[in-house]
């Protein structure tokens, strides 16, 4: 097997998931890259992630402050995975490209379509790969969620609803995610769910929105983020800040197959929390597992009643997982699973690395590239334009930047 030697970009927190994740893939014994390498231009991060990986993985990574000085002193290096925070996503990969690294980079892949643009040209240029880091499709009830819609159980897809409200106050992991400029948590979190939703059922074309700003001043809550990974930078947050990013975001969507979905995020909700999913068809409906859970899907059929569970694996016999989730989540069958989130989460980082290190060795394209990472961003961004402008905004419109009153100021700080 061919052993890709790497480096990871950005050593915050997702930096520190995305070190769990190359655990994961080291342990299954299919590790196709090696961590040689941190970079990030505080010092103290990349020194914190390095101490980390010796005692994960075995072996120290050298550290550096710049991609320049890194290529110059380590050009063995092939790839990159860029975990910085999301504003500075299309930064940090344009350069990678023009240094002539292969590229694995998070979500999104800029925050605005002029940002992705610029990547493509950088990747077009370099005639590397380049894989935008969409793990939820690869969790094993998205994968079977995609095998029973797909099979024509349900029917022809009429409609899917999607909704999450929780947050409050509080500042949802670290302050930037409610900075419009640097990453938004709708965006930032939003093109997850988007993915997934074009996953299921293809590309959508028009979006319809209502977006607002109901906590303009958010305050440090009793944890800053999901499990430990942020633990690290708890004391930086501040006691308050002022949000500029939407925390409400109210969706009607048209797919091309003339599917009609619903999706409310709202992060502002005070109460009690909820979220949801559905997928309707002319023969039945589908209860999507929630990604990174486990557990079981539910299907009902026309005149046949609900399933559920290991049932539902009778609906597609010839579904079967690949050998890395496999082995790392126990079956290449499975009806649901029992494993605490964050081994799941890490699990499914760690197929994005060993798809990086095959698409590097083979030539091969990655499931999620440069068009689909713009795409999931243009969806985001129509909706958020669409309550701008007040009507219905073509996903077309966005991604040829007919309309962009409001990446306008995003474009305007980055200098892009």
């Amino acid at each position: 097997m061919t052993v890709i030697p790497i480096a990871i970009v950005g050593a915050g927190g997702m930096g520190g998931r995305h070190l769990r994740a190359l655990g994961s893939l080291y342990e299954s014994g299919m590790a196709n890259v090696e961590l040689v390498a941190v970079c990030d231009t505080r010092k103290e991060n990349a020194l914190h992630l390095a101490d980390k990986a010796e005692e994960m993985l075995g072996s120290r990574p050298e550290v550096f402050t710049s991609m320049e000085d890194m290529r110059k002193k380590r050009p063995d290096i092939e790839a990159v995975d860029i975990t910085t925070d999301s504003g500075s996503h299309h930064m940090v990969a344009e350069m990678a490209f023009d240094l002539g690294y292969n590229v694995l980079c998070e979500k999104p892949l800029s925050l605005t379509i002029r940002g992705c643009n610029r990547v493509i040209d950088a990747w077009k240029r370099s005639g590397k790969i380049l894989s935008v880091a969409e793990q939820e499709r690869r969790d094993p009830m998205c994968r079977l969620n995609k095998a029973v819609l797909d099979s024509g159980v349900i029917g022809i897809p009429y409609s899917m609803l999607l909704g999450s409200a929780g947050g409050g106050k509080e500042i949802i992991i670290l302050p930037w995610r409610h900075y419009k400029n640097i990453g938004g948590i709708f965006v930032d979190a939003g093109v997850h769910t988007v993915d997934q939703m074009m996953y299921y059922l293809g590309d959508i074309e028009e979006v319809f929105a209502v977006s607002k700003i109901w906590e303009p001043k958010r305050y440090r809550g009793e944890r800053i983020g999901v499990h430990d990974f942020y633990d690290h930078w708890k004391d930086e947050v501040p006691n308050e800040i002022d949000a500029d990013a939407e925390d409400m975001v109210i969706s009607t969507l048209k797919f091309k197959s003339g599917a009609v979905g619903q999706w409310t995020s709202f992060y502002a909700a005070h109460g009690q929390a909820t979220q949801y999913g559905m997928i309707y068809g002319s023969k039945g409906s589908i209860t999507p597992a929630k990604n990174r859970r486990g557990d079981e899907l539910t299907v009902t059929i026309d005149g046949v009643g609900t399933i559920s569970g290991d049932e539902v694996l009778e609906l597609v016999p010839d579904f079967h997982l690949d050998e890395l989730p496999a082995r790392l989540f126990g079956s290449d069958r499975l009806g649901s699973y029992n494993r605490p989130t964050g081994d799941s989460d890490r699990f499914l980082v760690a197929l994005e690395y060993y798809e990086l290190g095959q698409c590097i060795a083979d030539g091969t394209v990655p499931e999620v590239d440069a068009y689909t990472g713009r795409k999931d961003l243009a969806v985001c961004n129509a909706a958020l334009e669409s309550s701008v402008l007040g009507r219905p905004v073509t996903i077309e419109e966005i991604e040829n930047e007919e309309t962009a009153q409001y990446e306008a100021s995003i474009n305007a700080h980055w200098n892009i």
